[in-house]
């Protein structure tokens, strides 16, 4: 599994969950579906799609994340 394909399992739980989530807890849940990356991945992979507007930090310091409409779109592309 490619970066790209990791990036987009990271975007696509926000998206299908709708939530605000911290990287914990993405990290979590995307073990549970069988992602075999580190969670410092989870860190970076959320760091890349917030510039690329994506995601969004929610709450300023506390590091919860959501996808933004642009990110929406193109997880359903």
């Amino acid at each position: 599994m490619g970066k790209e394909e990791r990036k987009r399992m990271v975007l696509g739980l926000l998206v299908e969950s709708g939530l605000d989530l911290p990287p914990a807890v993405i990290f979590h849940n995307l073990k549970q579906r069988g992602a075999t990356f580190e969670r410092r991945s989870v860190d970076n992979y959320l760091s890349e799609l917030r510039g690329e507007g994506h995601v969004t930090k929610t709450d300023g310091t506390k590091g919860y994340y959501s996808a933004t409409e642009k990110g929406r779109n193109f997880y359903h592309g």
